[in-house]
């Protein structure tokens, strides 16, 4: 059997500790190791949650205080809302294949129009947590995004002198000259 040389081993302990040391410090004292922290289960969503999109009516104490509405995902039907009413409009269910969902919406009342449009995806889900319903609100001054405080203010609705059938008539006489 071969003798090693006992500085040879003493310098080849030492090469190895200092490796050790090295390598130790790099994983203790690195920004990574100090800084990471794990998120709180408040801004994750989980596989599998289902997000609401409500719109409630809160048109209390006018006289006409109905909203109609109709959004492009779903039925194409016109709901109509009284006030203290809501209807879900949207349901967005977070499985890993569904990546966003979107839809535009379109309220009308004796108020005016509002249209908006309305982006789902599992991060801007995670605002309505922790029901994760997100609420829309018809108010006498417009619609209301909570979550985001979002303000969609009434439009008029556009009006002419003649009536609706005004461009139609004026048309027909400008073609008969």
């Amino acid at each position: 059997m071969m003798m090693m040389n006992p500085k040879t081993i003493v310098t080849n302990l030492l090469l190895l500790i200092l490796l050790q040391i090295s390598n130790f410090s790099t994983i203790v004292l690195s920004f990574e190791a100090r800084y990471k922290k794990d998120y709180k289960s408040e801004y994750t969503v989980d596989p599998d949650t289902v997000t609401h999109i409500v719109v409630s009516n809160e048109l209390y104490g006018l006289k006409k205080g109905n909203a109609g509405f109709v959004c492009t995902h779903g039925p194409k039907v016109w709901r109509k809302s009284k006030p203290g009413q809501r209807y879900s409009l949207l349901r967005f269910k977070h499985n890993g294949r569904v990546r966003y969902m979107s839809t535009n919406c379109h309220i009308r009342s004796n108020r005016g129009f509002v249209n908006f449009h309305i982006f789902m995806q599992p991060d801007l889900s995670a605002h309505c947590f922790p029901s994760y319903i997100c609420k829309y609100s018809i108010r006498k001054d417009g619609v209301y995004y909570k979550h985001e405080n979002k303000f969609f203010p009434w439009r008029q609705f556009p009006r002419s002198a003649k009536g609706r059938s005004s461009s139609k008539v004026s048309l027909r006489n400008i073609l008969k000259n």
